[in-house]
């Protein structure tokens, strides 16, 4: 956590530094004026391919900038989504979504960037991860997005005509700004955004995620399918290994082989740009690359489905997990890449380490970390929430959704991308893993699937 606050030092450092990595930003600022700075931040996010979502005030006084308002307007990107808040937004955050977020009292201006004395608070992605705050500031903006409204040409020419009357009637302004705002239907229910149903809103967003999983899904299942058939299968690989096992090492062989140089982040976004058209096409192209691979390159790959697969699933296998031993939980837990790259994420600091402590020396720290802890309500040990998660009854989606949410099940540094993979290596023939970079791989052949980060 950094303390974000010194005069001529705000928030545009920390803001150059995260947007390299992020995946996306998004922003709630009630004012925002139209300095240079101000719109080279949103020029930023656009120039380095970053989606912006700006949620800004709407009211009677035009609290964001006319000349924004047009920046927006004049993108005609999907990338660069302006929502405007009636009445209530006084937040100042911005969240660069997988590297940190700011809280605090700056508003997009420059005095507020560079000369004033402002106060808040920058968390990086594993402090929110932590604590907890990512599912709050995705309930925070998921409300604001059902209090708001997009910025349209229509609603940009209504502010331009009434700023200009503000313009000309300043002795008049308060009644103005009355009347504005009773005309405009949009403005009309002045009713505070914190008072929409907290349950309703959750319901959407579990089925919301219980629909994307599934779908995801299977897509997997049939990659699967496709990539053990002998026509696409390399000689190498085994016909005995499951086929979501296969289709798990084929994307995870692709996204890093393929798709993602180590200087571009984003490179599945530009795949899949090209690729969203015809998805086949690139399905088939990346089968003929798989089919023709030796193994003196792909060792990883021929580990993990002969060697570790066979291990993880029986390590996590049914009527198993409880009775597991403390070297066998971190024995395995060190064989799941989600739960790996999680590990070395967190700063050293968390995980009471010095410097450099290495890869596996994180993931095996944390594993061990965690065989202590219980669920956020302390009902369950991390060995009954993963047994849950695994082998319970109902649907896997809504179990890895009340796991990676709800206090109840809710274990510190594990969500959806560590349960669904640890899920396909205990059950690959019912469900293949996935994870970040499962999903990603899919992205950038051309599929409509979401990166759950």
């Amino acid at each position: 956590m950094e303390f974000v606050g010194k005069p001529g030092k705000l928030l545009q450092p920390l803001h150059v530094t995260a947007l390299d990595d992020c995946s996306e930003v998004k922003a709630a600022i009630a004012y925002a004026d139209h300095g240079v700075n101000d719109i080279l931040v949103f020029d930023d996010c656009f120039r380095h391919g970053k989606k912006l979502t700006f949620y800004g005030r709407a009211d009677g006084s035009c609290p964001i900038d006319l000349r924004i308002l047009d920046w927006f307007l004049k993108r005609k990107s999907p990338n660069a989504v302006c929502r405007l808040v009636p009445h209530w937004l006084h937040a100042k955050v911005i969240w660069w979504v997988g590297e940190g977020a700011y809280i605090g009292s700056a508003n997009l201006t420059d005095r507020a960037w560079f000369k004033n004395y402002e106060a808040g608070v920058y968390l990086t992605h594993a402090e929110l991860e932590h604590t907890g705050l990512i599912l709050e500031l995705e309930n925070f903006f998921e409300g604001l997005a059902s209090k708001s409204y997009e910025l349209t040409q229509e609603e940009y020419e209504r502010q331009v005509r009434q700023s200009r009357e503000r313009e000309a009637l300043l002795k008049k302004l308060r009644a103005m700004e009355h009347a504005y705002e009773e005309s405009h239907w949009k403005l009309s229910d002045r009713t505070s955004p914190i008072s929409f149903d907290d349950r309703q809103a959750d319901e959407r967003r579990i089925a919301a995620f219980e629909d994307e999983w599934n779908k995801a899904l299977q897509k997997i299942r049939d990659v699967g399918h496709r990539v053990a058939l002998d026509e696409n299968r390399p000689s190498w690989v085994s016909s005995d290994v499951p086929p979501g096992v296969q289709g798990d090492q084929f994307l995870h062989a692709y996204y890093y082989k393929q798709v993602r140089p180590m200087s571009e982040r984003d490179a599945y976004e530009r795949d899949h740009q090209r690729n969203k058209r015809n998805p086949e096409s690139a399905l088939k192209a990346a089968f003929k690359w798989w089919k023709e691979t030796s193994p003196d390159k792909f060792g990883q790959e021929a580990d993990m489905m002969e060697r570790y697969a066979p291990r993880l699933k029986e390590l996590f296998a049914k009527g198993k997990i409880l009775t597991l031993s403390e070297e066998e939980w971190v024995e395995g837990l060190s064989m799941v890449h989600a739960f790996g790259d999680h590990a070395g994420k967190i700063s050293n600091d968390v995980l009471g380490l010095g410097k450099d402590p290495g890869w596996l020396v994180k993931t095996e720290t944390l594993a061990r970390m965690l065989w202590s802890h219980t669920s956020a309500s302390g009902k369950f040990t991390a060995r009954e929430v993963f047994d849950h998660v695994i082998w319970g009854h109902g649907e896997v989606a809504k179990r890895i959704w009340a796991a990676s949410h709800e206090p109840e099940y809710k274990l510190r540094h594990i969500g959806p991308n560590i349960y669904g993979e640890l899920i396909g290596w205990a059950r690959p023939s019912a469900y293949p893993p996935r994870n970040s970079r499962t999903s990603k791989a899919l992205r950038a052949l051309g599929f409509d699937i979401q990166v759950v980060v």
